[in-house]
This record gives structure tokens, C-alpha cells and sequence, in this order.
């Protein structure tokens, strides 16, 4: 393995390393309830890498025709360094490219790619041609927008 790379996961162990890093930063540094985090929804996973350590992790999954990111974080030390947006460029190339796949093989099409931005990720996704819809809300008592890109 790469010391810096991004890795879409599927073992135990992997997800466990997720696991944990979303509870340090939502449960532990956000106060988010660890039922709301690990909700065991059937989802496409992946880590960041630095130095062969586990640092971020994002989760995407497909809902009737949309696709829904979630659950990226950072630990705390690993962040302004690009992480997130390098997570965020490697799942939306695989969503692309699972979105043709099943537009061609299914009834149901996805037409959209959707996520909920806490204000401090706003810019980052509207960097990545995310746009807000709807007026804020919150979400385990953190402020959010919906955000969406058309497919």
C-alpha cells in the first residue's frame, strides 16, 4: 500500500478503522448519538491514508434515484490538507461510473447525487459543483443544507 492514498474498503477490519474515526469526530468532537452515526445501511466505503494511517472515511449509497454521500470526516490533525476534497473526487469518479452502470441496467434511474453539508463543508462542495437547495436546517444539533448535483 501507498503511504497517502485513498482506498474504497470491504473488509471487517477497514470498517471497523471507519468506524472509529467517525465516532472521534462526530460522536466525540460533535456530540452526534453513535446510533445516528453507525447506522449499518448497506453503502460503498472508503479511507484516506497518510503515512499508512487511517485519517478520513466517507460512505456513499444509492436511494431510489439518488445517490447519497455521507458520513465524510476527518480527524481533526489531518485536516486543510486536501483529504477531504481528494475523498470526495475518488467517490464521485466511482459514483460516476456506477451511476452508467445502473442507468443502463435498471428501471430506475438515478438522477441526482445528494449530501447534507455542515456550514463549515459548504465551500468545499460548491468547489466540487454541489449546490445548495432548500433553507438550513439541523441535523443531531449541527446546522446543514442539503446539497445536490443533477446527473
Amino acid at each position: 500500500m501507498n503511504k497517502n492514498q485513498i482506498k474504497q474498503i470491504f473488509d471487517n477490519s477497514s470498517l471497523l478503522l471507519a468506524k472509529e474515526i467517525r465516532y472521534n469526530v462526530f460522536c466525540k468532537e460533535q456530540g452526534v448519538n453513535p446510533q445516528a452515526d453507525w447506522d449499518n445501511k448497506e453503502s460503498v466505503n472508503y479511507l484516506a491514508f497518510i503515512d499508512n494511517k487511517a485519517v478520513a472515511t466517507l460512505r456513499w449509497r444509492k436511494a431510489g434515484r439518488i445517490v447519497k454521500i455521507e458520513r465524510l470526516c476527518v480527524l481533526p490533525e489531518y485536516r486543510k490538507q486536501g483529504i477531504a476534497r481528494k475523498l470526495m473526487e475518488q467517490s464521485l469518479e466511482d459514483i460516476g461510473v456506477f451511476i452508467l452502470k445502473n442507468n443502463s441496467t435498471q428501471e430506475v434511474k438515478i438522477n441526482k447525487i445528494l449530501l447534507h453539508s455542515q456550514l463549515s463543508a459548504l465551500g468545499l462542495y460548491e468547489s466540487l459543483g454541489f449546490k445548495k437547495q432548500g433553507k438550513m436546517f439541523v441535523e443531531q444539533n449541527i446546522k446543514h443544507y442539503t446539497m445536490t448535483i443533477e446527473v
